[in-house]
């Protein structure tokens, strides 16, 4: 198959380990490349974390504060981020909505796992 659509995507809203609450995501793995469309609820605090991935954020919709390594902003719609592997990094969303596309390579085994979980439950 070569073209999807993200009705097609299961939705993580849960608290899981991969995804905080507060957030919830859907994605897909495309060979090595995983693309995830990220939605931020209001007033989410996202602790440090670092992965072996590298992650290109795309912001959609609102504004959210991120820190790379010792780098802070705000980014907002039309605005990239990019986190090199193993680097450690957070974000926060204020009094507004979040819609942000990220794009993992090579793809974070933690959601591949979780997307495979999601995948086995009645819908």
């Amino acid at each position: 198959m070569a073209f999807f659509s993200w009705k097609t995507l299961r939705k993580d809203v849960d608290k899981s380990e991969s995804l905080p609450a507060g957030m919830s995501r859907q994605a897909i793995t495309l060979g090595n490349v995983m693309i995830a469309l990220h939605e931020t609820f209001p007033n989410l605090k996202c602790k440090h974390h670092s992965h072996k991935s590298a992650q290109i954020t795309f912001m959609l919709k609102g504004k959210l504060r991120m820190r790379i390594g010792k780098e802070e902003r705000i980014i907002g719609p039309g605005e990239f981020a990019y986190v090199p592997p193993d680097t450690e990094h957070s974000i926060e969303s204020e009094d507004e909505y979040v819609l942000a596309l990220d794009i993992f390579s090579p793809a974070r085994p933690d959601i591949v796992r979780r997307l495979h979980e999601l995948e086995e439950q009645p819908s």
